[in-house]
């Protein structure tokens, strides 16, 4: 009995810590962005149509580059060495270095036997990277001289009812796949299925040892120990489309800037 109390006690302690937060702004970037990532060392990468930004500091620009033929439908900067790009309408990825230099030219997914790519994403296996085909319903693996390492087939689960997933990435020996209107598909670092977490978030993160996942005014961080009851709740700013918690700091993307800032005590 003593026991039970004293998990009620942390517990009713961990949900207070997070309601009792409230965002305050420290910076902000003007510009009409699609997608935007934060690598380790603190620099945030932004699209804006062909153009990828990089700032870092005070906020000022350091580096810039037009991709001209491609339209990133995601990027992801957390290999602090390279940002991966992906293009879904023409399946396509470019990996770029911190200066923003190409590092392999265009790289057709096609071409290596992926036969509708939706989601890509990095993996911390080695420098290899995950593609969730569409076509043949597989969770893909590949290395960098574009083999094929690991496979897992017929997911049918994630396209039930005509669902479509809209993001996935790899944290803590976690793989997440968020299917809206589902929840989120988890899987392991080798692409075995563990369970699908049942939310109706919009978007999903991480930190530390926990799922994140957005809602309309908030955000609601579960621990990946049980995938089960939400430990934390964070307020939202208004009209947030995209979120990244990242070096003790909240990244929150809206259609007019991306704001920078960090929750503290009421």
């Amino acid at each position: 009995m003593r026991i039970f109390l004293s998990f009620i006690l942390v517990f009713s302690t961990l949900i207070s810590f997070g309601q009792n937060r409230k965002f305050v702004t420290k910076d902000s970037i003007a510009g009409k962005f699609s997608n935007f990532s934060v690598d380790n060392f603190g620099r945030v990468y932004l699209c804006q149509e062909d153009v990828i930004l990089q700032y870092f500091g005070p906020m000022d620009t350091i580096y810039s580059t037009s991709l001209k033929t491609m339209r990133p439908t995601s990027m992801e900067s957390t290999k602090s060495f390279r940002t991966l790009l992906f293009d879904q309408e023409r399946s396509v990825i470019h990996f770029l270095d911190n200066t923003l230099t190409d590092i392999h030219g265009e790289i057709d997914l096609v071409n290596i036997g992926l036969q509708q790519p939706i989601l890509v994403c990095e993996s911390f296996a080695g420098n290899t990277f995950w593609v969730l085909d569409g076509g043949l319903m597989n969770l893909v693996r590949v290395n960098n001289e574009l083999e094929k390492v690991s496979q897992t087939e017929n997911l049918f689960n994630l396209f039930e009812n005509g669902l479509q997933p809209t993001q996935m990435f790899e944290s803590n020996d976690y793989l997440y796949i968020l299917v809206p209107g589902a929840g989120v598909a988890i899987f392991d670092v080798f692409g075995t299925f563990i369970k699908m977490y049942s939310t109706t978030a919009t978007r999903i993160g991480a930190m530390s040892n926990y799922l994140l996942l957005m809602y309309e005014d908030r955000i609601e961080a579960v621990s990946n120990l049980a995938f089960m009851d939400v430990d934390f709740v964070y307020p939202l700013p208004k009209n947030v489309t995209d979120f990244m918690f990242s070096n003790q700091k909240a990244y929150f993307l809206t259609k007019s800037r991306l704001i920078i800032g960090e929750y503290q005590r009421k």
